[in-house]
């Protein structure tokens, strides 16, 4: 009877050993479990944070970019304006030699006429 009851002692602690090794992979897939949703949730955080920061990166571009084409335009407007004052610069000595030359055949046409 004695070896009966030590064998049947051990089945017990058997028992309780497997019953303790099921609590435990329970325990670790439940873990595991919440890690996994742990992770979704920094992912999808991180995700979030990324587009804003996304988002904030290019209105900083777009407004430096702005900056940028202003500038650019303003310079344009004054190479457009010293061009157009050189080109009124031009036609008007354009106009003087061409009176002068006017002027001069004139005087030489005059010339011709009353003999020379």
């Amino acid at each position: 009877m004695s070896l009966i009851f030590i064998h049947h002692r051990e089945m017990i602690l058997m028992e309780e050993v497997i019953k303790q090794i099921v609590e435990a992979e329970k325990q670790a897939k439940e873990r595991i479990e919440k890690a996994k949703e742990e992770a979704k949730l920094i992912i999808q955080k991180a995700k979030e944070e990324a587009k804003e920061l996304e988002s904030k990166i290019i209105a900083e571009a777009e407004e430096k970019a702005k900056v940028v084409i202003e500038q650019k335009k303003k310079e344009g407007e004054i190479e457009a304006n010293k061009l157009i004052e050189e080109g009124n610069r031009e036609l008007e000595e354009l106009k003087v030699r061409a009176t002068e030359n006017l002027e001069k055949a004139i005087d030489e046409s005059i010339k011709l006429i009353r003999g020379g």
